[in-house]
C-alpha cells in the first residue's frame, strides 16, 4: 500500500507548524530515497510501527524496525529505504514551521535525529486523522492539521529515546504510569518510599528517572497536582481554605497558603474572587 498527499500552503502563514507532505506506506519495498544535501527545504519524519528497513548516517547504515524514527533537518543529506523481504509500515510527514521548536533544536545541530519511540502512545491515531483530513482537504481543516502535528511532535518529544539512549520505553512508561496514579490520588499522604514503590524502583532510581522524564521532582509534581485540585475547589465549591487544604492533601492550611501564594502570586481567597463564578 501506497498512500500520500500533498497539501497547498496555508491560507494563514504563522503556524507552529504545518505538514506539506504526508504519507503511509506497507508492503511497498521500492520506497528509497537518496536525497543530497541542500535537496529539501523541509523536515521530514518518518516512524515506523512494523518491517524493516534502514537509514544510511556518516558512512554507517543503521537498522530500522518498530518503534523506531528518524527525523531530518531542512538540508540535510538523506539516504533510507525500506527491506526488500520484510518492507516497512512506515507512516511520514514533511513539514516547516514559524518557530524554534524543542524537538527541532538538537536536529538542526546533529543534521539528524535517530530514535526509539513508544508505539503505544497514540501516534498512529494521530496520523490517521491528519490522513483523514488530508484526504477531504478544506481549507478550514488547517488548524487542526497543525495542531496534529504539533501533537505528534511533543508526543516524541515526552516518549522517545536517541537509540542509544539511556532510558528504555518501558521504563517512561512505568513512571508515567506511577505520575498518574500521584495525580489521580493527590490528596493521599504520599513519600518518596510509597511513590516509589508503585513503580518497583528504590528511591534513588525512581527520583533520577522521574526527574528525566516528567522533568520535575515527585514532591514538585506532587504539589503541582494538589494545586490544581485546590484550585478547582476554590472556583467550583463553597468548602472553606482548611476544608479545601485537606481534600487537596495539604496537611495544614498555613502550608497550603503559604506554597499558594508563592505559585499563583496571591492567597487562596484572592484567587476564587477573581476566578470563581
Amino acid at each position: 500500500m501506497k498512500k500520500q498527499w500533498v497539501l497547498p500552503s496555508p491560507s494563514y502563514s504563522k503556524y507552529v507548524c504545518y505538514p506539506e507532505l504526508l504519507g503511509h506506506y506497507t508492503d511497498f519495498p521500492q520506497h528509497a530515497e537518496r536525497r543530497e544535501e541542500g535537496f529539501l527545504n523541509s523536515y521530514n519524519l518518518h516512524l515506523i510501527f512494523g518491517g524493516e528497513g534502514y537509514v544510511f548516517h556518516e558512512g554507517e547504515r543503521i537498522h530500522m524496525g518498530k518503534g523506531r524514527g528518524f527525523l531530518y533537518p531542512r538540508g540535510a543529506h538523506q539516504q533510507y529505504g525500506s527491506d526488500l523481504s520484510e518492507p516497512w509500515d512506515v507512516r511520514w510527514v514533511h513539514f516547516k514551521t514559524e518557530i524554534p521548536l524543542p524537538l527541532l533544536e538538537e536536529v538542526d545541530q546533529s543534521r539528524g535525529s535517530f530514535f526509539t519511540f513508544d508505539p503505544g502512545t497514540g501516534l498512529e491515531s494521530i496520523f490517521d486523522e491528519m490522513y483523514r483530513l488530508s484526504a477531504n482537504y478544506e481549507t478550514h481543516s488547517e488548524p487542526r492539521l497543525s495542531a496534529l502535528l504539533y501533537e505528534i511532535l511533543a508526543t516524541l518529544l515526552q516518549n522517545s529515546e536517541p537509540l542509544h539512549g539511556s532510558v528504555p520505553n518501558e521504563v517512561r512508561r512505568s513512571i508515567r504510569s506511577s505520575a498518574d496514579v500521584i495525580h489521580g490520588a493527590c490528596e493521599r499522604p504520599w513519600t518518596l518510599d510509597s511513590m516509589a514503590r508503585l513503580s518497583g524502583y528504590s528511591n534513588y532510581h525512581f527520583l533520577r528517572l522521574f526527574r528525566v522524564i516528567m522533568g520535575k521532582t515527585p514532591n514538585r509534581f506532587l504539589t503541582d497536582c494538589r494545586l490544581a485540585r485546590a484550585k478547582l475547589l476554590l472556583v467550583s465549591s463553597e468548602l472553606s481554605v482548611a476544608q479545601i487544604a485537606q481534600g487537596a492533601g495539604f496537611s495544614q492550611s498555613s502550608y497550603f497558603i503559604k506554597v499558594f501564594k508563592e505559585v499563583e502570586g496571591m492567597p487562596p481567597n484572592q484567587y476564587r474572587r477573581a476566578f470563581g463564578s
